[in-house]
């Protein structure tokens, strides 16, 4: 039975958040699910010690399609971890940034479309611009080393 458009996008995003959750779990974390009761973000996470606490907002993409992120002003200790769900567990990717650089992400997208006469919509960036970003983890507070 073929799966809807709408239900592929949920099924993509839950196993992101999963595979985010697993892969903070497996390095010492403590992990909350919000399950949708804060905009801010999908996970609350924290030492086991309670020495760091911060947000992180997962987006799952099940193809290399744009990173469709919305502008809004810096928070402190929110954290993107942005997650290209594979057809099997090492084809997944994971792209980890802090607000500020996903804010620059945008910005720049931002210029770029409205150097094309693009119209906006509300905050985007290329799968490409996140390249940089694949497996970041140490940015994260209390990284392990």
């Amino acid at each position: 039975m073929p799966i809807s458009r709408s239900a592929k996008v949920q099924r993509t995003q839950w196993t992101a958040q999963f595979l985010v959750a697993s892969e903070l779990v497996r390095n010492g974390y403590v992990v909350s699910f919000t399950m949708g009761n804060t905009p801010l973000a999908d996970l609350m996470v924290g030492s086991r010690d309670a020495t760091y606490r911060f947000w992180v907002d997962v987006k799952g993409v099940g193809s290399n399609s744009a990173w469709l992120i919305r502008r809004r002003q810096a928070v402190p200790n929110l954290f993107y971890i942005l997650v290209r769900v594979g057809e099997t567990r090492t084809a997944d990717a994971f792209f980890v940034l802090n607000h500020p650089q996903v804010n620059e992400l945008i910005a720049a997208q931002d210029a770029t479309d409205k150097s094309k006469g693009s119209r906006d919509i509300g905050g985007a960036f290329s799968w490409k611009a996140a390249l940089p970003f694949r497996d970041k983890w140490p940015i994260l507070p209390g990284w392990p080393s």
